[in-house]
């Protein structure tokens, strides 16, 4: 088009400009948006997955249900591609005590503070890559699914609260019908992520803790009792976990409520017992059990002795592991019990479900629905945190109300400098009408050069809104509030998809809107325009 007039530089360059900040704003409260949206959500899911499993019966509480763990179910849910994990978990109440006393302003006594949190119970199947880079000082315990860990993991604030330091011993209550149990648990870890709500509420701890303070499953024991019984050796079973009211079934006899059993001695025997818990106010009928029955086994063997002297009682011998030796002066007797590990181990709170990526939250808890049935809820971290989500969409109106004013700024900057190249270029419109140019072909030379002071805009925004990004991202150099943002430093994300439509986007809207104050060419004589000094 040739050499723009001085009249018309500033208005070119200040179009550039504008358009240069614009699309460097769009660009960096899309990434911002973006940025703050990726972080808090990955905290969020970080405490509680993608989708829970809990019972369909379960309470209003903080509390666990119990849930039996259904190996078959885990392997349906893993078969399915866009799930990435499964695991277990169980909340508890709890109240920690600090470990140091502080005086009372009111009562002019020394008193321990306390705090109520919450555990989350978890086991060796825990994936623990969210807290990786959360952990302050120490670690998360090796909790096997065996084993039972005394070791917990608490939050800096939790830690600040009751002056709480790693491998310091915390005493901790959790109330039960029957009254608060206390426990002593070690400090093994301490972690920090910036959502002060979860901060304050979630502890950690071994899921094998929960089970047992709660009494899910049963576990039972068998025992040789030293005293003989009219020649008959006595095998007594004892049973922990349930309600207390126990039924054996004894060598798969009918469930009765003697846990003692009598096997004549001088006869090598195997005997079998399976326990659990009833309801006490219904009759037995059947198998009608709460928890899932416990087996045990003992083997006993016999060595009969020559002698005929008195022998009533048995005397301990030796006792190693489940073998234990017995005798007097009838015969030697070896016992072997078979340890059982009880049947907690089949018992869960509920089942998190981690998929590959967000945005296949939605129809991957659809697919989740599809093997669990009504006794069953099924929750997504959305609904769970609703507040924190809806917080986080509003983020995308403020977006797109940032991007519709720099557009707007964008057409005003862009019409206002074709309307003045217009201007100083009506000689030049008016030759070429004269010399039998149309006026589509005369608009186009302007509505072109408009498309090109937009390019360079767009380029510099580019230039200016992604090194903003790159430089945050690897100097953090715009910090916040964690206490307000939940995050200490202004993270920033920026997807392709999103730069490709806000630069398509700006382009588009901006050329498009060229096509209006082009049409001013239109209405330009040529006789006039010629004459015009």
């Amino acid at each position: 088009m040739g050499k723009i007039k001085k009249v018309s530089q500033p208005i070119v360059f200040l179009a550039i400009i504008g358009i240069a900040l614009g699309i460097a704003v769009m660009i960096l409260s899309s990434a911002v948006a973006s940025g703050f949206q990726q972080e808090i959500r990955n905290k969020v899911v970080g405490f509680g997955a993608h989708v829970q499993i809990e019972s369909e019966y379960g309470n209003q509480s903080f509390e666990s249900n119990p849930l039996i763990i259904d190996s078959s179910f885990y392997s349906l849910l893993k078969n399915e591609k866009e799930i990435k994990h499964v695991q277990n978990y169980a909340n508890k109440p709890a109240i920690l005590q600090s470990k140091n006393l502080t005086s009372n302003k009111k009562s002019d006594k020394e008193i321990r503070d306390i705090e109520g949190i919450i555990f989350k119970g978890i086991d060796q199947d825990y994936n623990y890559d969210f807290f990786k880079s959360k952990m302050l000082e120490g670690k998360f315990p090796g909790y096997k699914n065996n084993l039972t860990n005394d070791s917990i993991v608490i939050s800096k604030y939790i830690s600040n609260r009751l002056q709480l330091n790693i491998n310091d011993k915390v005493s901790t209550f959790f109330i039960k019908e029957k009254g608060p149990k206390q426990r002593n648990l070690t400090i093994a870890g301490i972690y920090q992520t910036g959502l002060e709500d979860f901060d304050k509420r979630f502890a950690f701890i071994d899921l094998n803790q929960i089970r047992k303070i709660n009494s899910w499953g049963i576990q039972t024991i068998l025992s040789v009792n030293t005293l003989i019984v009219d020649s008959n050796i006595q095998v007594k079973a004892n049973s922990f976990g349930g309600n207390g009211n126990y039924k054996y079934s004894w060598n798969n006899g009918p469930y009765i409520s003697n846990n003692e059993f009598l096997t004549p001695i001088n006869k090598d025997t195997i005997l079998k017992v399976i326990s659990s818990d009833f309801d006490p106010y219904f009759l037995l009928a059947g198998s009608d059990y709460i928890s899932l029955p416990d087996t045990a086994y003992i083997s006993l063997k016999f060595e009969p002795k020559a002698t005929k002297n008195s022998c009533n009682e048995l005397t301990l011998v030796s006792s190693f592991h489940s073998k234990n030796s017995y005798e007097n002066n009838c015969f030697n007797l070896e016992a072997e019990v078979k340890l059982s590990k009880g049947t907690a181990q089949y018992y869960t709170g509920g089942i998190e479900i981690l998929f590959n990526d967000y945005n296949e939250l939605f129809n991957g808890a659809n697919i989740v629905k599809k093997h669990v049935g009504p006794e069953y809820s099924i929750t997504t971290i959305i609904e769970r945190n609703q507040e924190i989500f809806n917080w986080l969409n509003m983020l995308d109106l403020n977006v797109y109300i940032i991007i519709g004013l720099m557009i707007a700024v964008a057409i005003i900057n862009m019409t206002a400098a074709l309307l003045v190249i217009i201007l100083e270029k009506t000689q030049m419109i008016g030759t070429l009408k004269s010399l039998g140019a149309n006026n589509w072909s005369i608009r186009k030379i302007f509505i072109y050069n408009g498309g090109y002071i937009i390019v360079i805009g767009l380029i510099i925004g580019n230039i200016i809104g992604l090194s903003i990004i790159a430089l945050q991202t690897n100097f953090e150099l715009i910090t916040l509030p964690k206490e307000n943002y939940f995050v200490s430093i202004v993270p920033m994300h920026l997807s392709t998809m999103n730069f490709i439509l806000i630069n398509l986007g700006a382009f588009t809207t901006c050329f498009a809107a060229l096509i209006f104050p082009s049409y001013f060419i239109t209405k330009i004589s040529p006789i006039k325009a010629i004459r015009k000094e």
